[in-house]
């Protein structure tokens, strides 16, 4: 009987080990999926409540003007670190930001419609400048802002 009583307790404390040892394994591998889908939703809330449109292009002699209205959900940050593209439409190419416009081809922005903030709010229109002379010919422009979401045009000049 005392033999069984041994064997008992050497089969409950192994089954405990056990247990112990794949909670240890599992438990890290299910708070990171976690981490990861909430990361991962996060950023695809973001992209599904920004939303923008070219709405405009224009153009004087040393300059080109283009007019992106933000149509999504939610404010727009960091507008001076999106990607612009621009140029005829078999040889465009990424503009790079520069808010004097001392370099060509550059380009900055100005929110049209602010309404005092300096942010780029739901309802806003920015005026982007590019510092390059256009001539005349079919042009390309493609906006894309932080995470990603773009919109683009083509037009003539």
């Amino acid at each position: 009987m005392s033999e069984s009583v041994i064997t008992a307790a050497i089969l409950t404390i192994a089954s405990v080990i056990c247990a112990v040892a794949l909670i240890n394994v599992l438990y890290p591998s299910v708070v990171s999926v976690g981490g990861s889908f909430i990361t991962t939703s996060s950023k695809l809330s973001d992209k599904i409540k920004s939303d923008i449109e070219i709405i405009s292009e224009g153009n004087t002699t040393d300059v080109v003007y283009v007019w992106v209205k933000n149509v999504g959900k939610t404010e727009i940050p960091q507008v001076d670190n999106s990607d612009l593209f621009f140029g005829l439409v078999d040889d465009f190419q990424r503009v790079t930001y520069d808010e004097s416009l001392s370099t060509s081809p550059s380009w900055n922005f100005t929110i049209e419609n602010d309404d005092g903030d300096g942010r780029w709010d739901v309802g806003e229109t920015i005026k982007i400048t590019i510092n390059q002379t256009a001539t005349p010919g079919d042009y390309y422009v493609k906006f894309v802002i932080y995470n990603g979401v773009s919109d683009e045009d083509f037009f003539s000049i």
